[in-house]
This record gives structure tokens, C-alpha cells and sequence, in this order.
């Protein structure tokens, strides 16, 4: 026994202060384990989701490029292709129908198609043609069933990720308030766009807009405003005024908390509008829609060819606003038909000429000044607004009249209004092109392939 008490001796008794220290050290080291592993986690989550992120906001970039390459296109075979076949099928029409001319105060007035006339803009099925490259297989093939393609074994066609999309409108088609502006202001050209102006804006249902005061405790009167976005452009510092002698500009822009001067040179976007003393977000939304920067004519005209309700949008306030600029050529007397200023009377007439622009467009100013006479011609005889308009008196506006301030032509300029989507990203281009512009600054070595895809105004990736 005592040898064995010698080989093994007892042990003292432990404190209870040093029982569960190896616990201690387990919790701490899996304490530490978890924060590292957490932290490595965390952090490997995060690198990928930045590169996700970045691959889909590269990928989104060039899939809403791709949309507007895809826009360029179809406006391309609408000049190229449409347009022409859609003037001789017309004229073959009109033959057809024993060549009727216009003047006659009966269809002839609609370019002697009358409620036959037709029109096709590819530009306006931009969406469902685009997802032919856009959509799934599964899309490619039901839209190629609509038109009775096998898509099966067309290549190139669909996305495995991703979607684009674009919206193409005319710019033609809207009042261009840049129109005479610049450092050597035109009054004759200015004068149009006043008369645009004021006309748009006359009906009685934007009297709100002009009784509010403004964030700076001002009122406004529709010739202030139209004058104001007329000076904000030109280079003088006369204030614009139809009579020809006005006293010297003074908006008092330095005046507000956030002071600036006017720009006294042509607009830049359609956003610096929204400087001009008068113009409000309101003010915008109800008519930013028909207002322009990228017109290309001198003479200031509206392109009756190119206005549509299509594309959510509606016609019927700016065709308004053009029929009454042109039977007012002076702003300071009342029109030549007093009766244009009643809405109830011009609205329906406008509603119907809307309509006839976004199915068949117009061909000439005969075709406008015919509608205005004889409305009924713009729709078919069982529709209640036959038998209405034919007791509504008649809009006489003579072509010349209506030459003043407006024209019909084929499309120039257009606005492209790209998506690109990939993941969570959205990426948008909205793009201005003009198809006969000559180019200034070639953006590549090919300076003609550039011009006939048409040249960039306005570009902005958002």
C-alpha cells in the first residue's frame, strides 16, 4: 500500500474557482470560430453580390443599347420601306375610288380616302417587335405564331436573362419653343411660337394653373408665360411682346432664394424649362407633352404628319391650340371665328381629327381644313357622332391660315425611350435622333454609316 500511495499519489483536492475552465476556453474558441466564419461569410456574400450587381448593370447597359440599335432599325425601314408603299397604295385607293379631290366637302376633304384612309407606323408596334429578341423562348414562339412564323429554328431570336424594351415617338409633332431663339433672335419666328403657345394653353379647363400663384408668390397670365419661355431663350435683353415695342426683361430670377439668370441662349433639354418664371410641375405635365427643343424647320410649323394619340398620349389639346394659333395671326385681336374659343365646340371636332391622325394619319393641310367642315367624314355613318357633327356648324380655316403655323411631311425627328433589365438592375436611355441631319462630331471612322442610322441630339443613360 504505501508503495502504491507513493507511485500514485493523491491529488489535492481542486478549488471550485478553477472547475469549468476548459469550458470557458471551448465557448471562447467557438465564440471567436463563429465570429471569423460569420465575418468570412458575410463578406464573401457581399463581393458577390457586387459582382452580380455589376454583371447586371453592364448587362442591362448594353441590352437597352441593343434597344435603341433595334429603334434606329425599324425607323429606318419606316422611311426606307413603309412610307413609300404606303403612298402608292394610297394613291392606287384614290384611284380606285374614281380619284375624288380634295375640296369637294366630302370625303374628298380626308384626301379623297375619306373613312377609308389608312396608315401603318412600324414605329408604333415598337414593343411586340422587340420581343422577337427580348423575350423567352417561350414568347418568341407565341409571337411568331400571331404572324405565322416557326421560330424553332431561327437563331438569334429570345434571351436566356434578361429583357429590353423601347418606345419610339415623334418629335416632329410638337411645338418647338426653340424655334427663333439663340443669340441672333428671329421676332417673325418667335412670333409663331407665341402663337402656338397661346393657343395650347387657352382652354378653360388650365384656368387652375394660371389662378394659383407660384412658389414665389406670383401670378401669371398665359401670354406672361409663353413671353417668359420665349426670353429665356434669345440673347436680347428686350422683352419679347407681339405688338413689337416692349420695355426692357426683368423675371427677377436673381431675385429667389435660389438665385440664377436666364440662359439668353437656346435651350439645352426640355427640362430647363422648368426655370422659366411660370412653369411649374403642373404646368409640365399638362403640357410638357407637346412641347419641343429639337425642331429642325426655320419656320417654326408643327408637323401635322407626325402627331398621334398613340403611345399614351393625346393630340387633342395641341391640335386645339394649332387651329386657334392659326386663325389668330394677330395675338392682340380676337380670331377670325370667335366660335374656335368655345371648347364644347372645338374639343369634339379635334377628338374625332385625333383619331383620324393616329389610324391614317394626314396627308395634307386639305385633309385638316377638310375634317374641320365636315367632321362626319371621319366616321361611319351608324356611329352617334355622325348624325352630331353633322348639325355642329362648320370650322372654315383656309389652308393658307393653317400653313402659318403648321405643315404635313413624313416624321424627321424621333424620341427613343430605351429599357434594359437584368436581375434588380434597370438601366434607361432616352435618345433624340434626327434621320437627315448632317453629322458634326462623327463618333466613328464611318461618318456615312452614322448619318444613315441617324444622328444622336440627346442622349441620357439613367
Amino acid at each position: 500500500m504505501r508503495l502504491f500511495s507513493r507511485l500514485h499519489p493523491r491529488r489535492p483536492p481542486l478549488n471550485r474557482r478553477e472547475r469549468g475552465v476548459a469550458m470557458l476556453v471551448v465557448l471562447t474558441w467557438l465564440a471567436l470560430m463563429i465570429s471569423l466564419v460569420s465575418e468570412f461569410t458575410y463578406g464573401t456574400t457581399v463581393d458577390a453580390a457586387q459582382a452580380a450587381n455589376a454583371r447586371d448593370e453592364l448587362r442591362a447597359h448594353y441590352l437597352a443599347r441593343s434597344a435603341v440599335n433595334l429603334a434606329r432599325l425599324l425607323i429606318k425601314i419606316q422611311q426606307r420601306y413603309i412610307d413609300p408603299s404606303m403612298n402608292q397604295a394610297k394613291q392606287m385607293l384614290q384611284q380606285a375610288l374614281g380619284g375624288s379631290k380634295s375640296g369637294s366637302g366630302g370625303a374628298g376633304d380626308l384626301g379623297g380616302l375619306g373613312a377609308m384612309a389608312f396608315s401603318l407606323r412600324i414605329t408604333d408596334y415598337a414593343g411586340p417587335l422587340m420581343g422577337f429578341f427580348s423575350g423567352s423562348k417561350d414568347e418568341v414562339a407565341s409571337l411568331g405564331s400571331l404572324v405565322g412564323i416557326d421560330t424553332a429554328g431561327i437563331k438569334g431570336l429570345g434571351l436566356k436573362s434578361g429583357s429590353f424594351d423601347a418606345e419610339i415617338t415623334s418629335e416632329d409633332g410638337k411645338i418647338d419653343i426653340a424655334c427663333g431663339s439663340g443669340v441672333t433672335p428671329d421676332r417673325n419666328r418667335q412670333l409663331t411660337v407665341f402663337r402656338l403657345l397661346n393657343g395650347l394653353m387657352f382652354s378653360r379647363r388650365f384656368d387652375r394653373l394660371f389662378s394659383e400663384a407660384d412658389k414665389d408668390g406670383q401670378f401669371m397670365t398665359r401670354p406672361e408665360v409663353a413671353r417668359a419661355i420665349i426670353d429665356w431663350a434669345d440673347a436680347d435683353d428686350q422683352m419679347f411682346s407681339p405688338e413689337g415695342s416692349s420695355g426692357a426683361e426683368d423675371y427677377k430670377y436673381d431675385a429667389r432664394a435660389d438665385r440664377y439668370r436666364a440662359h439668353d441662349n437656346t435651350y439645352d433639354t426640355i427640362e430647363e424649362v422648368k426655370m422659366v418664371r411660370g412653369v411649374s410641375d403642373s404646368f409640365m405635365e399638362a403640357f410638357g407633352p407637346h412641347l419641343t427643343i429639337y425642331g429642325y424647320g426655320q419656320d417654326c410649323k408643327v408637323n401635322l404628319g407626325a402627331i398621334s394619340n398613340k403611345n399614351g398620349g393625346d393630340c387633342t389639346p395641341l391640335l386645339m391650340g394649332i387651329v386657334r394659333a392659326a386663325m389668330t395671326p394677330d395675338p392682340g385681336k380676337p380670331p377670325t371665328d370667335p366660335s374656335i374659343l368655345d371648347d364644347t365646340r372645338l374639343y369634339p371636332i379635334a377628338s374625332v381629327a385625333c383619331d383620324r391622325a393616329s389610324a391614317a394619319g394626314f396627308d395634307s393641310l386639305a385633309t385638316v381644313t377638310g375634317l374641320m367642315k365636315s367632321p362626319q367624314t371621319a366616321v361611319l355613318p351608324d356611329d352617334p357622332r355622325y348624325k352630331i357633327f353633322q348639325s355642329m356648324p362648320p370650322i372654315v380655316i383656309s389652308d393658307a391660315d393653317l400653313a402659318k403655323v403648321a405643315k404635313v411631311e413624313s416624321p424627321r425627328i424621333y424620341r427613343v425611350v430605351a429599357t434594359g433589365v437584368s436581375g434588380r438592375v434597370k438601366k434607361k436611355i432616352t435618345a433624340i435622333i434626327d434621320t437627315r441631319r448632317q453629322v458634326e462630331n462623327p463618333l466613328t471612322l464611318n461618318p456615312g454609316s452614322e448619318m444613315a442610322a441617324g444622328v444622336l441630339q440627346y442622349w441620357r443613360e439613367e
